[in-house]
């Protein structure tokens, strides 16, 4: 991709850049700062941790057939970007981009993005709610995917080093051995 024209955070270049990016650099120094279009903005960033649960030809239903409403794990998956925007005249910005992905005809992907200066906040956004009653502190969880984007980016971010060291317990480590590779 050209350098002129902004990565759409909804696309698959997007997706494999940022994946290229945290699977290939452990140095946050090495990763490339990219123009992103996201919402109609356009911001200039760098990606700190990249997951998704994406699966291909994992399909649940027949071919030819829709997939079932609960989801199939190749036609509907969701990744998330975690991306920090430097500032020569002021602190710096986590951009935190979760998507909901759909490749069955009618439906479109999702986004959300948070802006924030707070690492914690970042931690925050990882989790998701939990379906069923909401009864209390168990009703969120934090995804396999958005437990390695959020370690990917704590090992190469210091303020969220710091944040996952005080909460630990509470980030799922399904590659304890501190590799992210093909996740």
């Amino acid at each position: 991709m050209s350098n002129t024209q902004p990565y759409d955070i909804l696309s698959e270049d997007f997706a494999d850049f940022a994946l290229d990016e945290v699977e290939e650099f452990e140095d946050l120094s090495d990763r490339t700062e990219v123009d992103v279009q996201a919402n109609g903005q356009t911001f200039r960033a760098k990606v700190l941790g990249f997951g998704s649960s994406y699966k291909e030809d994992d399909h649940s239903h027949a071919p030819g057939m829709l997939p079932p409403r609960e989801g199939c794990p190749s036609c509907r998956w969701a990744d998330i970007a975690i991306m920090r925007m430097d500032s020569a005249d002021g602190p710096s910005s986590y951009v935190l981009a979760t998507m909901g992905k759909s490749e069955v005809p009618g439906e479109t992907h999702r986004l959300k993005i948070v802006f924030t200066s707070n690492p914690r906040k970042v931690l925050q956004g990882v989790f998701v709610n939990t379906k069923g009653p909401k009864s209390g502190p168990m009703d969120k969880k934090i995804p396999v995917p958005n437990a390695v984007a959020f370690r990917r980016a704590a090992a190469v971010d210091e303020d969220l080093e710091t944040v996952l060291r005080e909460n630990e317990a509470l980030v799922p480590d399904p590659a304890p051995e501190g590799t992210y590779q093909g996740f």
